[in-house]
């Protein structure tokens, strides 16, 4: 999976412009919201009637069948091999200290930490929170940390996906401005998620939360391509999700840990109060006014260096 991401990724932002790349990116993310509610509930069901087993072997084989798929149905475009690496070592370290050097790059990478911190937090142990808070049932509190956060975010992902490009030729800011104004809409309503003691606002707080995240997420990797070259978009989507699942592991291990003192409530709020601090880093930036083949001929005169 972690292999799959940033690859295909880069891949679907290659092959669509400026007037439809971020909500391409979308569509191809919303699979994975619908995913996760979808094989939650299904799963459940075939692992009631049939045994778990039978759900390993399926999804297993949809995966078997897609890899061939795309093996030989999907091609990279000519200026995509043309702007390829050599693979090994030097080369990996060679790009990773290239997209560091690259302007906003850090800051693109310690805002989808923050973003990871939130949703690893709410994965862990919202459904605790739900049946602990709310008095919920384990079944009832399961379905409600998922459903209304992942359809909250299929919504946002194609909202944001499509705002971001509607707006790209008036400014070239329009994803990152897309991004920040989804954090900016998502902290609040964390905050809330935190101090409510209502279930009703909570659910609600929890799909407008979604929709939040999904406008950050539609465009993560179409404002890494105003950033970085074709060559370097995959190592750099990967190196988010590798701060990201780093940074997500420790605060839900430090969720866990302070939970007996603090309260789940109190660490969720603190990831509102990080997403909100996200979004004024992210209205700092000003990516887009160095074009991608400009990037591309300066790596190139890089590498011939």
């Amino acid at each position: 999976e972690a292999c799959y991401l940033p690859a295909g990724l880069a891949l679907v932002a290659e092959y669509h412009g400026d007037r439809t790349r971020s909500l391409a990116t979308g569509l191809h993310q919303s699979g994975s919201y619908f995913g996760m509610v979808v094989g939650g509930l299904g799963g459940g069901w075939i692992g009631e009637h049939y045994g778990w087993r039978p759900v390993f072997i399926l999804l297993g084989g949809l995966g078997v069948v897609y890899g061939v798929i795309v093996m030989f149905g999907l091609h990279e475009k000519g200026e995509m091999r043309a702007d390829s690496n050599s693979v090994g070592a030097g080369a990996f370290f060679a790009a990773v200290g290239e997209l560091i050097s690259l302007p906003g790059f850090l800051k693109l990478t310690l805002v989808f930490s923050a973003m990871s911190m939130a949703n690893w937090v709410l994965y862990a142990w919202m459904p605790l929170y739900l049946y602990e808070r709310f008095h919920m049932s384990l079944s009832r509190a399961g379905f409600s940390a998922t459903f209304f956060i992942q359809i909250g975010s299929a919504g946002g992902i194609l909202l944001g996906g499509w705002l971001a490009d509607h707006f790209s030729s008036r400014t070239s800011r329009s994803r990152v401005l897309t991004q920040a104004g989804g954090l900016m809409a998502a902290a609040p309503f964390l905050l809330f998620v935190g101090i409510t003691g209502s279930s009703l606002p909570l659910l609600i707080a929890l799909v407008v939360f979604g929709v939040g995240r999904g406008a950050y997420d539609a465009n993560c990797m179409p404002v890494l391509c105003q950033i970085a070259p074709a060559r370097l978009r995959s190592t750099g989507y990967g190196l988010f999700n590798c701060a990201g699942c780093i940074a997500g592991g420790v605060i839900a291990a430090a969720a866990g840990a302070l939970k007996a003192t603090m309260g789940l409530g109190v660490t969720i709020q603190v990831t509102g109060l990080m997403l909100f601090g996200s979004a004024l880093l992210l209205l700092g930036l000003r990516p887009g006014l160095t074009t991608t083949s400009q990037n591309v001929q300066a790596g190139r005169a890089v590498e011939s260096t």
